[in-house]
This record gives structure tokens, C-alpha cells and sequence, in this order.
């Protein structure tokens, strides 16, 4: 919908308009800041009219696709809104150019190519709200209106689309809806069958991604007669994203056997209540939305201490959070072996020739087919189906493939299969769907890293602020966890205490997601050879995957916001060139590119806000980045950069600075006290005056410093201790030489991570209290310690990750009764001395993982490995046990 784009104009116009640097630069050019005046005048006037005609569109009904004149009016609105975020991008581009003493400003405003700019500002804007006027008056003329959204109390008032829910298209025969689902089906038969009498009615569901099976594996258990039996009665009813109660009671007591020709929802549910006091009853809420509609049921479906179900399945986490606790079923993906068995039974049902598996010819084929199907089981019904009615041909097979992207979208026996998964997308709020469809320019299968799609997003201004007490991050965090959610991104990989790391987006979601970024001019993808310009569509971003020394930017590039680079071997020269046309680029990531030079046009986009060279030969930092004043993230790691030059300092908006990932570290200027907005500084090299000065910075959640010496210890653990927000903290020595005095370390009350690495002082812990409560994650490699440190560490409860490498040069550990009671991983790595492990019963209850490795005068294997039940997976390598 086009409110997205609004939301994000909104923000623009807000963060553009008065602040402090632009009325410095009114103040310095007094009469002559007229056209200032002028061109914010224009947009408040904008900025008034865009709120209501948000508010407007956000209660459209996003369900509402056989519209095609509020679509066609939706269209026209988005392009406005597109044209409105160039202008303010011009603008603050413009401003940009002017930053400098009084004398600079007013001859870089008169000269004049500028001042020419600035009137076609004015010009633009004084266009755009005519525009705005004719789009209202078109309204007014063609009868646009508001239609009444699903959850009112009139049936009558909209003309409902037909809804399809999974049970649609995924039919019951035989054991099919239970392929791969075998586990489900025994946990719902026990929810089911378990004795309910003298119990309240129990909520049980089942969520997954759209098209999962949630619906055919209810279906499945529900159709038995065994089942039925049971309950007295039996009722099942689609709820849909745009229900309207009074029609979802009334199908229910229809399927009950209550005759009333009333309407009115509240006699409605008390009928329903009525019915079912004295009764035993199996009800199924299918595809349900959202929480709110539950409250209606909740009213109607009596408690009633007869051991009653009521079964909801949906795509929603937080409904799914409705059940009793323990009846929560979650479907995943099928595995491979579950896919092909499906995928074959599907493919094969129509043979007239005894075929009951594919033939070998096809197999290949088959195979690049359930890749893109992913595990969906929708998709490989959908599509073994269609192929069923094909010939067993491998030139059929291989067509249809390399127009499955077509088949999806065109093919009227599959394009439900995109609809039901685009469900999701209809049902997204607006803050949420740029966000989402941001996560289609990654490449196919790509495991997306969540630290960097949040400051992608917050880069390019998707991420609201909620005030100060919140970082624009930690809303992201949020945004990231809805979509998980709502079943539209998948966790692949978590870190070492569950935080989500890693993620994914199904291939078919994605898809479907680019087919929409490329019709509303949101972001295109090239990953073809034969794509070679950004073409008619501007399209506002642009990501190349493969292919690209032909993709040729044109000035449709001045429009781009963002630019990812995925190809690896794009020539340098084409590099220059690309970069050359972003002139209101807000992300450029150039990451593994062959760059060894930073182009100078890349300094002059003065609207950037994300700029990354990690993993390129970039070794030198040009002074002139002290341009890019709106910069909040540059990353650097795995780049060949050792030195920053000091007017990185000038970058007062920073809020990410990754540099080097190495114990060499990168030196930065010691006065960093203006980069007061840093959350994440990593991985520098330590001075003195670094040590000190670093108590400037109290915003910082992450913190990496190398080299660290002896007279560095006393200022750095000061500072540290300002850092009250700190959450991650990594300290390195500059050598064997050198030491970390680590006495004068005080708690750090937020710090949930702590990597230490280099010889501690005396071989002396550093003092462990209860200020350590929420460390969960401590790693100490060459520390030396002397004594056995888990006395002292046992007193962290929190903790689930410990890892000692050549930390400790003593003879023996002990893990006594009870010590690390929610430790999940222990990594004992190069303790040469240590002969012996002691592991006592109920120590490290919930460890899950134990690595063991080059402990060289380990005398026996530790007997008390036995008492680890949570045990997972041991891994013991260059042990030399003694006999």
C-alpha cells in the first residue's frame, strides 16, 4: 500500500525541516535565506495534506484487489509520495553541499548551477501540491471512499472477495496431508484425546507460514469419525483476514444446528453460549488474523468443564500464543526426503502407464523444482499436481522450470499459490512492509545477518522513533521479531543465547515480494547477464547479484536510495562509474568488491547514510569523507584500513564504526569525544589518550580495543565503567609482554558478552559480584590464570557460553553441584597442564555441547560426563590419556 511511502516522506520532511545546521546556515545568509523559507513553507503545506491522506489510506481495506479504481488512485498517490521524497532528498543534498564558514555558504549559493537548483525546488513542490489538490478532487469526482474493514458489526456493509484458506488446495487424500508431519499429527491427536473431563475448554494451536499444512493437518485429525465421536458436537469455520463476526457466528451455529434470523452479533454469541453450556464441543478457528477476534469467541464458546477443543490455526505467533500452555503446535518445512515423497505421489497420481516413480531422466529436474518449492508443502502440491497432466519428458520438465517465476504468476493453476502466500504481505502494517521487502534484495537462499538488515533499514529511514529512551536499533529489533512472527522470514541461525543471528526468506515469498518492489518502483534486482540498465521503472533501489559489468547505471541512478553490490567480480573502473550517478544515495554497499581505492564521487553524496567496505582491498580513508555528515554506519572489517584519519572525528552522527577484525586493531584518533552517538566502536587500537577519552562515549553497546599495554589499563577500566549501557566488551593485548590489570574492573551491569584475550595480571581473576548477573557469554584465551577460576565464575548464572583457551595453567577443574545451571556450551581448548576434570552430579544441568581439545596431560577421561544428561555433542580431539 502507498501509506508505507508516506510514513517514510513523513519522517523526511520532519527530519529536514528547521534543526540546528539548517538554521545556521539561514542565520549566515540572512535575506538571501528566502528560498528556504519559501521551500519549507511548501512543505509543511505537503507535509499536512500527506498526514490525512495517510490516515485515509491506512483504512483502506488491503484485501480490497478487485478495486481497480482505488488502485489506480493508490498508484497515482504513490507516485506523488515518490516524487516528494526526491525533492526532500535534493534538498538535503543541496544543504549538504553547503557546509562551511559564512564566506563558503554564500558563494557556493550563488553560483549558478545552485541557485538554479534551489529554484527548481521551489518550481517542483509548488507542482506537487496542485498535483496533491487534483488527486483530492479526483477522489470526490470517481467516489473513493473508505470501505468498512472485516471485524465491524454489519455484514452488509462490503462486498466480500472470496477467501481461500490453506484447505483449499491441500486436499485430505489418503495420508497425504500427514507426509512429513507425523510428529504433529501424534501431538494433536493426544491434545485432542487427552481425558478433558472436569477441565475448561483448552485452546490448541498450530502456526507456520502460509501454505505450511496447518489447515490440512486439522483437517486431517478432525475428518476421523474416531475423533468426532467424541464431542458432542462439531463445528469448523474460516476466519479470514477480513471477517466479520456476525457471518463467522452465524456459520458456526449453522454448522451446530441453531436456526435465528437475527443479526446482531451480541445475541448471536449469547446463543451460541447457551448451546454449547451443557455440551462437549470441538470447534475449529481456521486462519485466524489477529487476537481481537477472539474475544468475540471467547464470549461465545462457553467454559463449561466438559473437556471442550478449540482448535486455531494461523500464521500469527502471537495468536498462536492463545493456546494452553504446551498446546502450541509449530509446522515447519518438510525435509528433503518428506518433499520428494510428496512431491513424487503428486507428480505421478494422473499416469496411465503403471508409473509410480519418477523416471530417472527426470530426477534432475525434479530436484531444481523442489528446491525453489523449498519444503512448502503448498507448492509441491500445487506443483506435482500440474505436472501429473504433462508428459513424462524431460524437455516438458526443463521448460517448465526455467519458467517457474512465470507459471507462478500467470499459470491460473498456480497463481493461488502466490496469493495464499501474499496473504502475509496484505496483512503487514505499513511500517512493516518497506522492511520486508528491503529483505528481497539479498540473493537467493542468503542468510541475512540481523545487526546488518537493522541498520539497513534504519539507514534508509524505515525505523520510526519512539523517543529517546529507545534507540532507533532496538525499534528495529522489534520490527525484525514481528516479522518473524508472522512467518514471513525464517530463523536459521541463533547465537549463543538464542538471540535470533541468522535469517532467510523462503524463495517463493521472495519472489513474490520482488514481483511487487519491481511494480511499485521499490527496488530492482539484476541477476541476469542480459539486464543491463535500471530502465523506465526508477526503481528507488537497486541490488546486483550477478552480471554486474554489464548492468549499466543510468540517470535513473539519481534517484537510487540504495545500492548493494553482491558480485564479486565487477571491474574497478565500472565501480567508479556506477558511484559517479548516486547523487541521493542514503546506502552504498560495496562489500567484497575488488575496490582498492575509495572513489572520490563516493564523498561527495552528502545524503549517505550507510556506507560499507568490509572485506574489499580498501586500505586508505580518505579526509574528505568528513563531508558525509549524515553517515551513521561504516563498516570497514576484513578491509586493509590500519590507520583512520582524524577527520572521521567530523562524522558527529556515527552510531557504527567497524574497522578491522584482527588483533592489530586500527588506530583512530584519540579525540573521538564528538562522536557521542556511537553504539558499536569496533575493533580499535588502544593509546592512551584513546583510553581516556573513550568515557566520552556512553552510548556504546559494543566495544572492541586491541593492543592494549600496561600503562593503558588504569584510564581504560575508568572509562569502561562510564559505559553504562555497555553490553559487549572485547579486550586485547598488544602481546605475550603485556598484561591486563583487570583489579580496577568494576561490574558492568548491562554486559551480557566479554571476550578477553591476553595475559591477566599475577594470574589473577578479575573480581566477580553479582554485577555480573546478565553475562551470558565469556570467552578468555592466554589469560594465565593460576588458580581454578570456576569458583569465582560459577557465581554468573546467567552464563551459557564459557570458552578457555590457554587460560588456565593449572592442574585440575573442579565443576561442583549445582555451578552453571543454564550453561549450554563449554569449550576447554590448550590446557596443557591440566590433568584433571572433575565433574560433579546436577553440575551444568543444561549443557548441551562440550568441545575438548589439545589437553595434552589429561590423565583419564572425566568419569562425570555421565552426569551431563543434556548432553548433546562431545568433542574430544589431541587428548593424550595416560594409563
Amino acid at each position: 500500500m502507498a501509506e508505507g511511502l508516506i510514513l517514510v516522506v513523513l519522517e523526511k520532511i520532519t527530519a529536514n525541516l528547521g534543526g540546528a545546521a539548517l538554521n545556521a546556515i539561514k542565520s549566515k545568509l540572512g535575506k538571501e535565506a528566502g528560498i528556504f523559507l519559501e521551500a519549507e513553507n511548501s512543505m509543511k503545506e505537503i507535509e499536512s495534506e500527506f498526514e490525512v491522506m495517510q490516515a485515509f489510506i491506512s483504512q483502506v481495506d488491503p484485501y480490497s484487489e478487485n478495486d481497480q479504481i482505488l488502485k489506480s488512485w493508490l498508484k497515482h498517490v504513490r507516485k506523488i509520495a515518490s516524487e516528494v521524497e526526491d525533492i526532500i532528498d535534493e534538498y538535503a543534498f543541496l544543504v549538504g553541499k553547503m557546509d562551511g564558514s559564512e564566506n563558503f555558504m554564500k558563494k557556493t549559493f550563488h553560483r549558478s548551477k545552485n541557485v538554479t537548483a534551489w529554484k527548481d525546488i521551489s518550481a517542483q513542490l509548488n507542482q506537487v501540491k496542485a498535483r496533491i489538490q487534483h488527486l483530492t478532487t479526483m477522489k470526490k469526482r470517481y467516489g473513493i471512499r473508505v470501505a468498512e474493514l472485516g471485524g465491524g458489526t454489519s455484514s452488509n456493509s462490503i462486498t466480500r472477495q472470496v477467501y481461500l484458506s490453506d484447505s483449499s488446495y491441500l486436499s485430505d487424500e489418503d495420508d497425504e496431508a500427514i507426509i512429513g508431519n507425523e510428529v504433529e499429527v501424534q501431538k494433536l491427536t493426544h491434545f485432542i484425546t487427552e481425558d478433558g473431563v472436569g477441565e475448561d475448554r483448552t485452546i490448541i494451536s498450530i502456526w507456520g507460514m502460509g501454505g505450511s499444512g496447518k489447515t490440512t493437518l486439522a483437517s486431517s485429525i478432525c475428518r476421523k469419525k474416531e475423533i468426532r465421536k467424541k464431542f458432542d458436537c462439531y463445528a469448523w469455520v474460516t476466519v479470514s483476514p477480513n471477517y466479520h463476526i456476525e457471518d463467522l457466528l452465524s456459520k458456526v451455529m449453522m454448522q451446530l444446528g441453531i436456526s435465528d434470523g437475527t443479526t446482531d452479533a451480541t445475541h448471536l454469541m449469547d446463543k451460541v453460549n447457551s448451546y454449547l453450556r451443557d455440551k462437549r464441543y470441538l470447534i475449529v478457528l481456521d486462519d485466524m488474523w489477529n487476537r481481537d477476534s477472539w474475544l468475540f469467541f471467547d464470549r461465545a464458546f462457553v467454559k463449561n468443564r466438559f473437556g471442550s477443543r478449540v482448535i486455531i490455526t494461523t500464521r500469527i505467533e502471537s495468536v498462536a500464543s492463545l493456546a494452553r500452555e504446551n498446546h502450541t503446535i509449530k509446522i515447519g518445512l518438510l525435509p528433503q526426503r518428506e518433499s520428494w515423497k510428496l512431491f513424487s505421489k503428486k507428480a505421478c497420481s494422473k499416469q496411465n502407464k503403471g508409473i509410480s516413480t519418477i523416471p530417472e531422466g527426470l530426477v534432475p529436474w525434479a530436484n531444481k523444482i523442489l528446491e525453489r518449492c523449498q519444503g512448502l508443502p503448498l507448492a509441491i502440491v500445487a506443483i506435482g499436481s500440474l505436472l501429473s497432466y504433462r508428459e513424462m519428458e524431460e524437455q516438458d520438465w526443463r521448460a517448465f522450470y526455467y519458467q517457474l517465476n512465470w507459471q507462478l504468476t500467470n499459470n491460473p493453476e498456480l497463481n493461488w499459490v502466490s496469493n495464499v502466500l501474499k496473504l502475509s504481505l496484505d496483512d503487514l502494517p505499513s511500517h512493516l512492509r518497506n522492511c520486508f521487502l528491503y529483505c528481497s534484495l539479498f540473493p537467493e537462499d542468503y542468510q541475512i545477518r540481523r545487526k546488518w538488515i537493522i541498520r539497513l533499514w534504519v539507514a534508509e529511514g524505515f525505523v520510526e522513533d519512539r523517543g529517546t529512551e529507545t534507540t532507533l536499533e532496538e525499534v528495529a529489533e522489534d520490527y525484525l521479531k514481528e516479522l518473524t512472527q508472522r512467518s514471513l522470514i525464517q530463523v536459521t541461525e541463533r547465537n549463543e543465547f538464542g538471540r535470533p543471528k541468522r535469517f532467510q526468506v523462503h524463495d517463493l515469498v521472495r519472489e513474490m515480494a520482488l514481483a511487487i518492489s519491481r511494480r511499485e518502483s521499490f527496488a530492482l534486482v539484476c541477476n541476469q547477464p542480459d539486464v543491463t540498465d535500471v530502465g523506465d521503472d526508477v526503481a528507488k533501489r537497486v541490488s546486483v547479484h550477478i552480471g554486474g559489468q554489464v548492468f549499466q547505471p543510468s540517470l535513473a541512478s539519481q534517484h537510487l536510495r540504495s545500492f548493494l553490490l553482491f558480485d564479486k567480480h565487477v571491474p574497478i573502473p565500472w565501480i567508479y562509474t556506477a558511484s559517479s550517478n548516486f547523487r541521493l544515495l542514503r546506502v552504498l554497499c560495496l562489500r567484497y568488491s575488488l575496490l582498492e581505492d575509495i572513489p572520490d564521487a563516493i564523498t561527495s553524496l552528502f545524503n549517505l547514510h550507510y556506507l560499507d567496505f568490509s572485506r574489499t582491498r580498501v586500505r586508505k580513508i580518505p579526509k574528505s569523507v568528513a563531508s558525509l555528515k549524515k553517515l551513521q554506519t561504516l563498516h570497514l572489517r576484513f578491509a586493509y584500513v590500519r590507520e583512520l584519519p582524524r577527520e572521521i572525528t567530523m562524522l558527529t552522527r556515527l552510531r557504527h564504526l567497524s574497522v578491522s577484525n584482527d588483533l592489530y586493531g586500527t588506530s583512530i584518533p584519540a579525540n573521538i569525544s564528538s562522536l557521542k552517538h556511537l553504539q558499536t566502536l569496533r575493533e580499535v587500537k588502544a593509546n592512551k589518550d584513546l583510553a581516556q577519552n573513550l568515557g566520552y562515549l556512553t552510548q556504546l553497546r559494543s566495544l572492541g580495543i586491541t593492543g592494549v599495554q600496561q600503562n593503558h589499563n588504569a584510564d581504560l577500566w575508568v572509562s569502561i565503567k562510564k559505559m553504562t549501557i555497555l553490553t559487549k566488551l572485547a579486550v586485547a593485548t598488544r602481546g605475550d609482554d603485556e598484561f591486563l590489570s583487570l583489579q580496577k574492573l568494576r561490574p558492568l551491569r548491562n554486559l551480557e558478552k566479554l571476550y578477553l584475550t591476553g595475559r591477566l595480571a599475577e594470574g589473577m581473576l578479575f573480581p566477580v559480584s553479582d554485577g555480573f548477573q546478565k553475562l551470558k557469554v565469556l570467552t578468555m584465551c592466554r589469560s594465565g590464570l593460576v588458580q581454578d577460576p570456576l569458583g569465582s565464575l560459577c557465581q554468573m548464572v546467567n552464563l551459557v557460553y564459557l570458552n578457555l583457551q590457554c587460560a588456565y595453567d593449572g592442574e585440575s577443574l573442579v565443576f561442583s553441584s549445582g555451578w552453571f545451571p543454564k550453561l549450554k556450551q563449554l569449550y576447554l581448548l590448550d590446557l596443557r597442564n591440566l590433568s584433571s576434570i572433575q565433574i560433579s552430579e546436577d553440575s551444568m544441568a543444561s549443557l548441551t555441547y562440550l568441545q575438548l581439545r589439545e589437553l595434552w596431560n589429561l590423565k583419564e577421561v572425566p568419569e562425570g560426563i555421565k552426569h551431563l544428561r543434556s548432553l548433546e555433542h562431545l568433542i574430544a580431539a589431541v587428548l593424550t590419556v595416560v594409563h
